[in-house]
């Protein structure tokens, strides 16, 4: 686009000294931010190592042919008739400033140089006067430098550092040589996309895109570690940085089991700190946020300027979920989201209304191997000098804490940036330790349960908790109170046009079920648990949380018709939900039970049949324990002595048969106590019961689950071969969608 072609689309502006033309989202909310809370996190600050001779004529010229190629290297930015503007100077000059450290002694040099260079990353750059960038050329030793290169995030992200070292070091070479470096300009400068995004903004092309987010982020609000303090303004340093470098044979383990189950590396880092998030917050749902490069158009790829856009993923993590279906689970969520990355992050997050000032993201992630300047890439440079990337110095962080995981030459480097005014360098040296433990346990650990992982189930933070959250109070009789319930969906499949599944259930495990359901039928799992807070619900009847679901169903999907299912108790659950749908003039086409056994069916025996129901239990249980010892599994220490010994008070209850309490327990504990007292009328819709091997069969143990009497309509039951817990996985999941795909 010529320069007349945009000044037909923007009106002149002021009095400037350049062409002033509208900015992109990302660049108003980068002005806000500085504005607001200063530069913090604001820089990118590059370093790379010199080899070999460069003169500070070619650096200055070669930086000073960048400028003049680049208008967005000689943009500034004011406001301009009340709104931002960035302002395109026609030229403007560039000094490299070079300091000679070779006056210092030897073992003194690399020291200055580090301190140079980190003043360098945190010093403030003027958004009014062009250029938004700095230079320094230290000299260290004959034939070796330091090259330091600071650009304001206003003009430039981590793609276009790459763009510029390829770049500089060309023109530089051709200054040695003696010639003279290409100086002719692009065809697409950076305003060129701003003005291409704009019409973007303002045509139909991201309505699906708004229609995602404004669903997935309705109420969303960003996982939260605890911090260790209150805000210290006064903090000596603005983060506190730890890193550590993945052994060469663990990286190529975790890319390996990236490519062999079919997801990408960044999937698996994502889920792993997700993983690692949830075992420290607790929470069900982790929400963070990432960056994409946002240059899906081929013209944009050498393109110098902040294009990058910032995703929101929300993942959900289930204790029960085995780790490879957790990993499929997360890459599936992240995709989706991915899919619909092109809406700026800054209309996005006004879709999450309701945060009370926190911010959507307080954790990021960032995994990318070097942009530029490795020994991959410029180790066979031909010329005077090469370029070695160095890793670089924070200018601050842009998120309360921010993990890295960087492909250098040496191999995968993590790290964690946490801020200092918030958190302690223990607390980011403890967190990192814990995302790698996680990411090798999802490499390298057998399949399973996650909370059979012991790896992932021995980490705790070591530092002091915050007290529990107490328990909100609710309104002795009053329904129970919804609370940020998109937080409490994950769904499936959401554009198929079959009848929708809902599905309750308090830790999400359902998602082999979606996938071998197929894409053109929408599931939709709803955690029943507040996350986050444990209101009291002892007075509440099993009628009460039928209720509940009812209205998470119906936020969910307002009217019929509806498939409802629940997993155990959780079943019963959904048949409750089902007869109030059904009052309420709701069609239920069909209510799926998963191992659940009918309410009353137990506690409605006589006083013997219960004992000697729960005898043959006991005696099942103790059967699986021996069948445990002859595989080698338990010694029979384990399954005599020890258990009697508890039983008897006479072992110490941390060396008992325990086990942590999984997230939303307490919610269980409500529902099991309440369905004891639960009666139900009978239904008269279709029920299908599916039953699992676990349960064990007799006069004692019916056949349908005692829910003959309870279904008027058609019941119909199913066997699976699988174990109570174990039904959700790939092949008993595909058993329960070959019959539901019939419905």
């Amino acid at each position: 686009m010529t320069n007349s072609e945009r000044d037909r689309q923007l009106p002149a502006s002021g009095e400037v000294d350049g062409p002033a033309f509208a900015c992109t989202p990302l660049q108003e909310r980068f002005w806000a931010q500085q504005h607001a809370r200063g530069p913090q996190g604001l820089n990118v600050a590059m370093r790379w190592q010199v080899n070999g001779t460069l003169s500070h004529t070619a650096a200055e010229g070669a930086l000073q042919a960048l400028v003049r190629r680049h208008e967005v290297l000689r943009t500034s930015f004011r406001e301009v008739d009340g709104k931002l503007a960035q302002i395109v100077w026609p030229a403007c000059a560039v000094k490299l400033n070079e300091i000679d450290l070779t006056v210092l002694p030897p073992g003194e040099r690399e020291k200055h140089a580090e301190e140079i260079a980190r003043a360098e990353a945190l010093e403030p750059i003027d958004l009014e006067k062009p250029p938004l960038l700095r230079a320094a050329l230290l000299r260290l030793a004959s034939g070796r430098s330091v090259l330091l290169l600071t650009l304001h995030s206003m003009i430039a992200d981590g793609w276009s550092t790459g763009l510029i070292v390829r770049e500089f070091s060309a023109a530089a070479h051709e200054i040695e040589a003696g010639r003279l470096p290409d100086l002719t300009e692009p065809e697409l400068q950076f305003v060129d996309y701003t003005l291409w995004e704009k019409e973007l903004l303002s045509s139909s092309d991201l309505d699906e895109a708004r229609a995602f987010w404004k669903r997935k982020l309705q109420g969303v609000v960003g996982t939260v570690v605890p911090p260790d303090h209150q805000v210290m303004p006064g903090a000596e340093a603005p983060s506190h940085l730890a890193s550590l470098l993945l052994p060469t044979e663990l990286g190529q383990v975790v890319e390996g089991r990236a490519r062999r189950h079919n997801v990408t590396l960044f999937n698996l880092a994502a889920a792993a700190l997700a993983l690692m998030l949830h075992r420290v917050t607790g929470e069900a749902e982790i929400v963070f946020g990432s960056q994409v490069a946002n240059r899906e158009e081929p013209a944009a790829a050498d393109l110098i300027g902040p294009t990058v856009n910032s995703v929101t993923f929300r993942l959900p993590v289930d204790d029960r979920s085995t780790l490879h279906a957790f990993v499929a689970a997360a890459a599936e969520s992240i995709q989706e989201a991915l899919r619909h990355e092109r809406l700026p992050f800054e209309i996005a997050e006004t879709f999450s209304a309701g945060r009370d000032g926190k911010p959507l993201h307080s954790v990021n992630l960032v995994l990318h191997r070097s942009y530029s300047g490795t020994t991959e890439t410029e180790g066979g440079s031909a010329g005077r000098f090469s370029l070695i990337s160095l890793p670089s110095y924070s200018s601050g962080p842009q998120w309360p804490l921010n993990f890295f995981m960087i492909g250098r030459d040496e191999g995968w480097r993590l790290s964690c940036e946490a801020d200092a005014s918030l958190y302690d360098q223990a607390t980011a040296t403890a967190l990192l330790g814990i995302w790698r433990t996680c990411l090798e346990a999802l490499a390298t650990a057998p399949d399973g349960p996650i909370a059979d992982c012991a790896s992932v189930q021995a980490i705790a933070l070591p530092r002091t908790s915050p007290p529990p959250l107490a328990r909100p109070a609710v309104v002795p009789g009053g329904p129970i109170p919804m609370r940020e319930p998109e937080r409490q969906i994950v769904r499936f499949h959401e554009n198929g046009s079959l009848t929708p599944i809902v599905v309750l259930n308090n830790r999400s495990i359902y998602y082999q079920l979606a996938r071998h359901l197929g894409e053109d039928r929408p599931l939709t799992d709803i955690l029943m648990y507040h996350q986050g807070q444990q209101p009291n619900l002892g007075d509440r009847t099993f009628e009460d949380f039928g209720d509940y679901a009812v209205r998470l169903i119906r936020h969910v999907q307002p009217h019929g018709p509806y498939i409802l299912g629940g997993h155990c108790v959780y079943g019963v659950l959904a048949f409750e939900a089902a007869r109030q749908l059904r009052r309420m003039g709701e069609k239920v086409s069909l209510v799926a039970l998963f191992d659940s056994w009918a309410p009353g069916y137990r506690e409605d025996m006589s006083r013997f049949d219960r004992a000697l129901r729960n005898q043959q239990l006991r005696l099942h249980h103790y059967k699986d324990r021996l069948a445990q010892f002859r595989r080698g599994e338990v010694s029979l220490n384990d399954i005599v002595r020890k258990p009697l010994l508890y039983r008897l008070g006479m072992l110490p209850k941390e060396d008992g048969p325990e086990r942590p309490e999984l997230p939303g327990e307490w919610f269980d504990s409500y529902i099991y106590d309440s369905v004891t007292r639960f009666r139900p009328a009978p239904y008269e819709g279709d029920v299908v019961l599916f039953r699992t091997k676990d349960p064990l069969r007799g006069r004692l143990f019916d056949e349908r689950m005692g829910w003959g009497p309870l279904v008027t309509g058609r019941l119909t039951k199913i066997d699976i071969d699988s174990g109570h817990f174990d039904m959700f996985r790939e092949r008993p999941a595909a058993e329960i969608a070959a019959f539901l795909r019939t419905q």
